[in-house]
Formats: C-alpha cells, sequence, structure tokens
C-alpha cells in the first residue's frame, strides 16, 4: 500500500502545492520585515541558494535513489546522530502541519462556520485528512495533480483578476532599498520553499528517478516565479503601508474581484473554497512523509498505524498554538533555526557521504 510510486510531473505538483501553502501563511511575515516594497529581492536571494544547493543534494539523492534522506542518513552516519535527524524531521513535520491546520481552521471559522468551535473543525479536518493519507503516496500524488487543474490554477487566476483596479505605482520606490530587511527576512523565504524538505522525501518514490534533477530545479524556478508574483500582487492591491497589517493576505485580496460575468455574491467564499482543496492536499502530503519518517526513524516495516498515532498529536499541538498572526512578533528565531537546519542537514550529510567515499577509495 505504501510502496506506490508516483510520476515525476505528479512529483512536482506535490512540492509546488505544498510550497505555495508554506508561502501564504509566512507572507505577513515577508510583508512586514521590510521597509518599503522590495520583499521580491529576498525572494530572489532565497531561491538562488536553495536553486545552488540542490546541485549536491540532488547527486546524493540519485546516488542512492532507491531510499529517502532518512534511510541514506541510517547508512552514511553514525547511529545515534541517524537517530537525531530523524527525530528532528518527524517534529518539524508535526509543528508545520498542526500550524498549517490551525491556520487553516481559523480561516474556514472566520469565513463559514461562525459558532463551530474550532477543535471541532480541526478534529473533522484531521480525520478526513487521515483517511486519504492512509491511501497512500499514489493517492495524494493523484489528489495534488488534480488540485493543480481544478483549484490551483482558477485560484491564481481569481487573484489576476483582483488587481483589476490596483496601483501598480505600489511598487516603486525600489532605491534606496532596505538591504538589512532584505537579508533579515531571507530564512523566512527560505522556510516558504517547503517543497525542498518534501523532495528528500518524495524523489525516492518517483518511477524516473533521473528526472528528479530536472523536476527539483523546475519546482524552485516555478515557485520563486509565483512567490514574487503573488507578493507584486498584493503590494500593487493595497501598497506597503495598508500590506503590513494583513493577518492573511490572499483571502483580503479576494475581497475586491473584478471578472466580467461573475455571478457569485462573495469571490471570498470562492476563494475559500479553492485554498481549501490546496491547504487539505498539503496536510495530507506532510502527513503522509511525516509516517515515512517515522517508519524510517524507527525501522518499522509497515507505516500506516503511524497515521492514527498522529491524530492526537496533531490535535493537541493545533489547539494550543496560537494563530500566526500571533505567533509573527516572536518567531523570528524558531524559524532561523528551522531553515538553518533544513538547508544544512542535507549539504552535511553530502559532505559526510563524499569523505566516507573518499575513505573507502582509499
Amino acid at each position: 500500500m505504501f510502496n506506490q510510486d508516483i510520476t515525476p510531473y505528479q512529483n512536482l505538483s506535490i512540492l509546488i502545492l505544498v510550497s505555495f501553502a508554506f508561502q501564504s501563511i509566512l507572507m505577513p511575515l515577508l510583508l512586514s520585515e521590510i521597509d518599503g516594497p522590495v520583499g521580491w529581492m529576498t525572494i530572489i536571494i532565497a531561491a538562488v541558494v536553495l536553486y545552488f544547493s540542490l546541485r549536491p543534494i540532488n547527486k546524493l539523492l540519485l546516488k542512492y535513489k532507491d531510499d529517502s534522506f532518512l534511510s541514506i542518513s541510517n547508512k552514511i552516519f553514525p547511529k545515534l546522530i541517524s537517530r537525531a535527524i530523524g527525530i528532528y524531521y518527524i517534529i518539524m513535520f508535526l509543528i508545520a502541519n498542526s500550524i498549517l491546520m490551525k491556520d487553516f481552521a481559523e480561516q474556514i471559522k472566520l469565513m463559514m462556520l461562525f459558532r463551530t468551535p474550532l477543535g471541532s473543525i480541526i478534529i473533522v479536518i484531521l480525520l478526513t485528512a487521515s483517511y486519504a493519507t492512509k491511501k497512500g503516496i499514489k493517492t495524494i500524488a493523484n489528489i495534488s495533480a488534480i488540485t493543480i487543474l481544478i483549484a490551483f490554477i482558477p485560484y491564481i487566476f481569481i487573484m489576476i483578476f483582483s488587481t483589476y483596479y490596483a496601483d501598480y505605482s505600489n511598487v516603486f520606490p525600489i532605491y534606496p532599498a532596505d538591504v538589512e530587511g532584505v537579508l533579515k527576512s531571507v530564512p523566512g523565504a527560505i522556510l516558504g520553499f517547503f517543497g525542498f524538505t518534501i523532495l528528500l522525501f518524495s524523489n525516492s518514490k518517483v518511477t524516473v528517478q533521473e528526472n528528479n534533477r530536472s523536476i527539483n530545479k523546475k519546482f524552485i524556478l516555478f515557485s520563486t516565479v509565483l512567490y514574487v508574483a503573488c507578493y507584486l500582487m498584493i503590494i500593487v492591491k493595497f501598497g506597503i503601508k495598508e500590506s503590513v497589517h494583513l493577518v492573511w493576505p490572499f483571502i483580503s485580496v479576494m475581497k475586491y474581484v473584478n471578472i466580467p460575468g461573475f455571478f457569485f455574491e462573495s469571490t471570498e467564499i470562492v476563494g475559500l473554497c479553492f485554498q481549501i482543496i490546496v491547504t487539505f492536499s498539503c496536510i495530507c502530503i506532510i502527513a503522509y512523509f511525516t509516517n515515512i519518517a517515522m517508519q524510517e526513524t524507527f525501522k518499522t516495516r509497515e507505516d500506516g498505524f503511524f497515521i492514527y498515532m498522529q491524530i492526537p498529536i496533531l490535535y493537541f499541538m493545533a489547539a494550543v498554538l496560537p494563530g500566526m498572526y500571533m505567533m509573527f512578533p516572536y518567531i523570528q528565531w524558531p524559524i532561523i533555526i528551522l531553515s538553518g537546519l533544513n538547508l544544512f542537514i542535507p549539504l552535511i550529510a553530502v559532505l559526510v557521504d563524499a569523505k566516507f567515499k573518499k575513505v573507502k577509495n582509499n
């Protein structure tokens, strides 16, 4: 059930969707940390760093093409270090999924289910996502590919039409740029490319793994273009002074859509429906790879039961955590730590593998 393969372009859809979900959550942080409309510079710097980091990582993943990153770590690191790496990825995936779930549930409560307790919304999301995740990576990949077509692309088009009466002069002035703010916000932008971490686990599930190198690079390029375009769209629509106060910029954009012949009374609800599909797919993806991380860390044969272990953990974490808009003033250092670990752990593994190979040859 869990040993199913996916196509390279299904893998690409998974990476783009997951990154878009976290870019949406972290967008207010990018808007508020930089003085002026130059956050796109931060995104490009982050993309360049990840793009060049991918080259050695791609070689490592292709060398051990039947193994995920944790299986590779078990081969090249001592047992204690490889176990610590596995536990880190398990905790990181759980935290990321709980934050995504909490933010998602708060949007649904605010826009649709006003009187429903937040805990009830979270448990429904969890049970539904658990059922989909239990079906395996093939089902999740199919959901992701369909989501790109029926929800993600229309969602982007609705946001584009929302800029019809926008003020394009809001993207200026570029000079003088807030260099300190741009560099300070790079870790958050790197964390927004969350697919970079997912590909360490998903590449081993791809049928034609020789295509992973080009698919991974396309993912960085597509996500960068999308990230920059969404940032500029928000700046164009609201201006930098108003943008820094937005909690959910993408939902706010939906209030001002002008599509000829569009007959829905509330474009916010239409946009939220598309976002529900996108976010639900991302929750399933992260839950699945949390299972894989648990399986390979604790060396179990079957990881299906780990899905049910995640339900109480995710519910408790999502219920206890405050909303992202409340955490923004306090998460600068956690973001720096998480983005640094997500970037440097695979690069350190590349160096250790190269040293291991050199010693073996000697």
